[in-house]
């Protein structure tokens, strides 16, 4: 062989002996996944349960996806955007994780996006249901998925159902003073108002309020017909409670969000939350086999029954350890891994049910309303009715201004 041909040869074993070397090193090395959620504060709840679910499923796989060690990297953002984004940057430029789970809080996700669109980090949100994320809107960005519904997809959803399901006409809405608790009742304000319901009074406590009597004294029940409210965590325990032990409970219904009476704050509550009527998609009392499994398995480890943050974080788990499994492991292409989280939706068996995009990668819920009873000595979210495929489009019409439908 002359030499020529050998250096060309020799540089064709060393070529193909690096690919080898590249792939078994990537292979070997562990996905970062990065979760970004309040660990301290009066959330705390929804990340301790978004947790539990993620690493449960995680654990049902080996804790292994495409062939390599999953681990997360915890970080608390405390509730608090500025500490949330702080967290971030560590997360991207220290831990240099592949992806990023969580948060929660919509303050926290909106001081983030930036800094993720800008490192395309690819991002599965948990909750933070700000609705500008996943629309036609300057914050939207391909790499934002998430697996929870819209303030829109679920408030605008209740306003029609109550006006169009209750004789209630006239509502006080009571919601927290941040922005969930803004862009919910502006949702739900704005349908029931258009359908021909009056909001007589608006109520904002300030998040982490531990005494409701001064605001609860301002619901007059000869002056309305209900209340709706979105409160969350220990904000919700404490409202529930206080509602009824300042004797509004049998004076006027309460109405909300799932996050008034989510099954993790159940036995909190106590009776307190009995005959309260909210919406979510989730509910642990789905009747499918998909979720009757869930649950089981979650009550095994935990004791409890799993509540709307533990399924987001189960099948969070699922999206993610899926597209990484359809990659191979080979996570060095953004654009692929893009691909492959819309594509596992369709994938996964979900608690739920059947999980899909749009094409701003907002999931498409079944929305059920759900109405707080007793059964079998516990106190659970009863399904009441059933709205499947609630679409983005079906929802935000009152403030897109003339966006098409």
């Amino acid at each position: 062989m002359k030499a020529g041909s050998l250096r060309s040869w020799a540089t064709l074993c060393v070529g193909i002996l690096a690919a080898i070397w590249a792939n078994v090193s990537f292979a070997q090395e562990e996905v970062k996944v990065g979760v970004l959620l309040p660990y301290t504060g009066v959330l705390q709840i929804q990340a301790q349960d978004n947790t539990r679910g993620f690493e449960l499923y995680l654990k049902q796989v080996g804790g292994r996806a495409g062939g390599r060690r999953v681990v997360l990297i915890k970080e608390d953002d405390e509730a608090n955007p500025s500490v949330g984004l702080n967290k971030l940057r560590k997360l991207i430029e220290r831990d240099r994780v592949d992806l990023l789970f969580g948060p929660v809080h919509s303050g926290v996700a909106l001081a983030i996006r930036d800094t993720i669109h800008a490192n395309k980090v690819p991002w599965v949100i948990s909750q933070a249901p700000v609705r500008e994320f996943t629309a036609p809107h300057p914050l939207a960005s391909p790499y934002i998925f998430r697996i929870n519904e819209t303030f829109d997809q679920a408030n605008v959803t209740m306003g029609r159902w109550l006006y169009r399901n209750t004789p209630h006409r006239r509502l006080i809405v009571l919601a927290a003073d941040f922005e969930a608790g803004h862009q919910a009742i502006d949702g739900f304000k704005a349908t029931f108002q258009e359908l021909g319901g009056r909001i007589v009074k608006e109520i904002y406590p300030p998040l982490n309020t531990a005494d409701y009597a001064p605001y609860l004294a301002q619901i007059d029940p000869s002056q309305a017909d209900a209340v709706y409210s979105w409160v969350a965590g220990a904000d919700a325990v404490r409202l529930v409670k206080q509602f009824s032990e300042y004797g509004l409970k049998n004076r006027i219904p309460l109405y909300g969000y799932a996050t008034l009476t989510d099954d993790v704050i159940l036995p909190a509550i106590g009776d307190a939350a009995l005959n309260v009527i909210t919406i979510g998609l989730y509910t642990s009392q789905l009747n499918n086999p998909n979720n009757a499994k869930f649950v089981k398995d979650y009550e095994a480890v935990h004791g409890i029954l799993p509540s709307r943050y533990s399924e987001t974080g189960y099948t969070g788990a699922q999206l993610i350890v899926q597209a990484i499994n359809s990659l191979k492991g080979d996570l060095r292409n953004k654009e692929r891994i893009l691909s492959a989280l819309k594509e596992a939706a369709g994938q996964i068996r979900s608690p739920r049910g059947v999980v899909q995009f749009d094409k701003y990668n907002q999931v498409i819920p079944t929305m059920y309303i759900t109405k707080t009873e007793r059964k079998g000595g516990r106190l659970v979210n009863s399904v009441m009715d059933t709205i499947p495929n609630v679409t983005q489009e079906s929802t935000w019409g009152w403030w897109m201004k003339g966006a098409s439908k």
